[in-house]
């Protein structure tokens, strides 16, 4: 079963799962967040779904870290059933900053209700009030998301959990045309915090990504002097920053 925790620095959240729980939220991110050309407004948070799958397929493909967990066989069940077994499975293992991670979780309210409204035709009267429900790429996305809320919860203090849930799940967050690049320069803010500083900004990121402030109202105009300059689209630019070679979870 899929499951998270914070990094020993304080710089991300750890996804485990073994090989099934990793190819079963691979496949269902994939359908979630559509074509690539589908929906155009959401194609930069597209990106950032993908950039989380291309860790999850690397890991499946040995390319990460793993752990072993224990499974519950011990040597009277060996004994009982007179077979051999391995007492601990193969946990698979990738890690996102927490300003990443936060955008994720969020924008994939925005890909689930179009992934719901897309395919609520296909389902039978009975379910027409909640269509989707019994979707197995929804349920297991909103998975996802449920681990994602108890890791956050047993992270950060009470008073910041319940301030940060709050701007996740409001109605109003939208991420339409979202400049991801202010992703990137919060992630790289946050790498430079030190180890006790990130455990108290984590909140204060996630309120950053929500309400759109001075810092991404600035860089949202300087990069749209860029894309007139250069005749190209604001989301074609990269940040003018780049990310510590060596990162230290």
């Amino acid at each position: 079963m899929l499951y998270m925790e914070n990094t020993q620095k304080n710089l991300g959240v750890s996804l485990y799962g073994d090989y099934l729980d990793f190819e079963n939220l691979y496949k269902a991110l994939h359908k979630i967040i559509g074509d690539e050309d589908e929906y155009r407004n959401f194609y930069s948070s597209q990106m950032r779904v993908l950039g989380l799958c291309y860790d999850i397929r690397h890991a499946m493909q040995g390319d990460r870290d793993y752990t072993f967990v224990e499974n519950g066989i011990n040597d009277d069940i060996l004994k009982f059933n007179s077979f051999i077994a391995p007492k601990q499975n193969v946990y698979l293992k990738v890690n996102i900053f927490w300003p990443e991670m936060l955008y994720i979780q969020m924008v994939l309210n925005d890909f689930l209700q179009l992934y719901a409204r897309k395919n609520s035709s296909a389902y039978v009267d009975i379910f027409k009030d909640q269509p989707n429900i019994w979707d197995n790429n929804i349920a297991t996305v909103r998975l996802f998301q449920s681990q994602f809320k108890k890791c956050l919860k047993d992270t950060i203090t009470k008073g910041r959990y319940g301030r940060l849930l709050s701007y996740m799940i409001n109605d109003y967050t939208r991420f339409s045309g979202y400049l991801t690049q202010y992703l990137d320069l919060l992630n790289i803010k946050f790498v430079n915090l030190d180890k006790d500083k990130r455990l108290e900004k984590i909140s204060v990121f996630g309120k950053r990504l929500v309400e759109k402030g001075k810092g991404y109202l600035d860089l949202e105009e300087q990069f749209e002097l860029a894309a007139e300059e250069y005749n190209c689209s604001i989301f074609e630019l990269r940040l003018n920053e780049e990310y510590p070679e060596d990162i230290e979870w």
